[in-house]
């Protein structure tokens, strides 16, 4: 049973790995691969056969065992004031205040014709001090996952965002995409706040038009950091312009 943090404050959820997701996979390679050496190697002769289906039957079985041991014990558990993430045998603890961007990702999948579909998501996480953390479908439940860690980042994320806007600062929100008090930039390009004009998003990518209504830049949903942040400011400056 899971206790609340004396630091990080009320215990909200855990989020084990999908143990589930990893035994099947793992079964599922080392069953074809017995079927298909079953047939092939058993099947000849030579002395060295059954010696040599052992040995890579051995190594598939190896293979597959390491991969579900590596991912087996992975969970991220939820508190108040932060989370703990654990890949190995011991749990490293962040503060919400330490994750400084987050990107995410979401894309539907479909297999044998379109006859088994599901949607994979992928949420990087980085902090300050550069560390990268990666939530995806290993994770139970890693929509609601994201979707509580990226409330609670933003939370404490745009006070910080908002002193730097209002010192001067420039926020980047891509590579190339970055937002002062003033409007939006891009290199050395500008659009001010009375010449924007509005976004869209189609093809997963993020337009943003000016007031003509032209696409002054369109970037990759995938390289946007912050989005939810990002689009609350435009759509709070599309507000004004109604």
């Amino acid at each position: 049973m899971l206790d609340d943090n004396p630091v990080l404050g009320k215990l909200i959820a855990s989020y084990p790995s999908d143990r589930g997701r990893l035994l099947a996979p793992a079964a599922l390679i080392m069953g074809a691969t017995a079927i298909i050496f079953n047939y092939t190697l058993v099947e000849l002769d030579a002395w060295w056969a059954p010696l040599l289906t052992v040995i890579l039957m051995a190594l598939v079985v190896l293979a597959a065992g390491w991969y579900v041991l590596h991912l087996w014990n992975r969970e991220v558990i939820l508190y108040e004031q932060g989370f703990s993430y654990r890949e190995g045998s011991r749990p490293v603890f962040f503060r919400y205040t330490e994750i400084g961007r987050i990107r995410q990702r979401a894309e539907r999948l479909a297999y044998l014709g379109g006859l088994y579909r599901r949607t994979r998501y992928e949420f990087v996480l980085t902090t300050w001090q550069g560390d990268v953390l990666v939530l995806d479908n290993v994770y139970r439940r890693v929509s609601e996952l994201g979707a509580r860690m990226e409330q609670k980042v933003n939370a404490v994320l745009w006070p910080v965002i908002a002193e730097r806007l209002a010192q001067g600062g420039t926020v980047p929100f891509s590579a190339t995409l970055g937002m002062t008090a003033q409007g939006l930039c891009e290199a050395d390009r500008a659009l001010p706040w009375p010449e924007y004009g509005g976004y869209r998003i189609q093809n997963r990518r993020l337009a943003l038009l000016n007031r003509e209504g032209d696409v002054w830049l369109a970037v990759p949903l995938t390289e946007v950091d912050n989005i939810t942040l990002l689009l609350e400011v435009l759509r709070e400056h599309d507000a004004k312009k109604a």
